[in-house]
């Protein structure tokens, strides 16, 4: 515990150090569940990739134990369930859908504008970045998600239930660290939890964002002409006894898990994304001024913010990836193995997770000169970068579905704060060990 409190980033640095002292793979438990940990990118693209069919699912801890609604979300889905779903939800981010959302996003990143004028004037200048961010992100997936204003991001609501209940989610408490404890250690103990609709996540929290999400569908009118991800996962709803055939469609509660899901998604990640890239530029001013120039001139170029817009920002995009390479969203990603197989003289038995240490691969000197430095032009030929040492949104066809929008807000929302803010550092930023501290302190704009 010392060692976490005097550097927050101490336990997501042992890939590295495991890796100089055990090799490429290596093993351990989690509780009493067996994990291979690969750093071995060759290894990695076969349990991605090409042996996908073996390596379908994420986990199967931790994935019956989150109630009857989150239980039926994407990421806790395994095999054939999971691909009905996914074959469902992927046209919702397809590039005719997320045109379609640029002005919802817009508009919610005009109120974050708005917010940081009003910081300019009442708090010295020094503003929040984990606050507004955050906000910001509640507000586009609220709005993308169900077409509904939830005032996240009013001045006058400064403390409303839904951000409260957004921040409860990822609140650690002793008790849920326990049932983790649990669970991992009695693995069936998950089937207990599920039959009795456990949720290891705040029980209040969830049943707040399954009210919301059930209240917004029987306020829907099902104008076909609306965009947002509600309707278009209404359309695709089957009854549950359809899914035992089915290949396409939704049941009523995988649509209220996953709308859920989205909500934690947006707000949490994205949100942390977009605060380690502002830190970024605040602290590389070459960096931001050169972001800047881009942005106005495209904006120029083709009359405002657009989706076109959007699909470029080079520059911008270069500065992003760097970011999630040196603070990645998900330290860690998993595959579970379904039988025996045996990768490059590597045999990895039935029933074993494997561990992809993303942030090791991010921070490694072996890919990456001067790994700690952020330098935005390793980025510019992304040809020349393995997407299997690189990868922030996850590979293989178990990749982060919501991936391409999380990027058109990321884009959308730092070119705003370009175009009308220079980002400076304040006496309150923390200049080193900033991947977990940085999350409550302030910058200048």
């Amino acid at each position: 515990m010392n060692e976490l409190k005097d550097d927050p980033d101490s336990f997501f640095k042992k890939d590295l150090e495991r890796k100089k002292k055990f090799g490429l793979v290596y093993g351990s438990y989690a509780g009493l569940n067996p994990h291979i940990i690969v750093a071995d990118p060759e290894i990695l693209k076969q349990v991605q990739i090409k042996e996908f069919g073996v390596f379908r699912d994420r986990q199967r801890t931790l994935n019956r134990v989150n109630g009857k609604e989150m239980n039926k979300a994407l990421t806790s889905a395994t095999g054939d369930h999971w691909k009905r779903l996914r074959t469902s939800m992927s046209p919702l981010f397809s590039t005719t859908k997320l045109k379609e959302m640029i002005g919802i996003i817009e508009g919610c990143t005009d109120k974050m504008v708005e917010n940081l004028n009003r910081i300019l004037k009442d708090d010295d200048e020094k503003f929040s970045p984990k606050q507004v961010l955050t906000k910001l992100s509640l507000d586009v997936i609220c709005s993308s998600a169900f077409n509904v204003d939830m005032h996240t991001q009013d001045s006058s609501n400064e403390n409303s239930q839904l951000f409260k209940m957004a921040k409860k989610l990822f609140d650690m408490k002793r008790g849920t660290r326990i049932a983790f404890l649990l669970f991992f250690i009695f693995p069936p103990l998950q089937r207990v939890a599920e039959l009795f609709n456990y949720s290891i996540l705040p029980s209040e929290s969830i049943r707040h964002f399954a009210g919301l999400v059930d209240a917004v569908i029987k306020n829907k009118d099902y104008d076909q002409s609306r965009i947002d991800l509600m309707i278009q996962m209404l359309n695709l709803e089957i009854s549950e006894a359809e899914t035992k055939t089915a290949t396409k469609g939704l049941t009523r509660n995988e649509i209220v898990g996953n709308s859920i899901l989205m909500i934690l998604a947006g707000f949490e990640t994205t949100g942390n994304t977009m605060l380690f890239v502002i830190y970024n530029l605040a602290n590389y001013k070459d960096a931001q001024e050169r972001a800047r120039q881009e942005v106005k001139k495209d904006v120029e170029k083709h009359g405002g913010l657009t989706y076109e817009v959007m699909s470029g920002l080079k520059y911008l995009t270069q500065c992003i990836n760097e970011t999630l390479r040196i603070y990645p969203a998900v330290v860690r990603n998993s595959r579970y193995c379904e039988k025996e197989i045996t990768i490059n003289g590597v045999t990895i038995p039935a029933g074993c997770h494997v561990d992809i240490p993303n942030y090791g691969f991010g921070r490694d000197e072996e890919y990456w000169d001067e790994p700690l430095k952020f330098k935005p032009e390793r980025m510019e030929d992304m040809s020349k970068i393995n997407p299997i040492v690189f990868q922030p949104f996850g590979a293989g066809p178990r990749n982060c579905i919501g991936m391409r929008f999380a990027l058109i807000e990321m884009k959308m929302a730092i070119s705003k704060i370009l175009l009308n803010f220079e980002v400076d550092m304040c006496p309150d930023t923390p200049v080193s060990k900033v991947y977990l501290g940085l999350l409550s302190y302030a910058f200048r704009c």
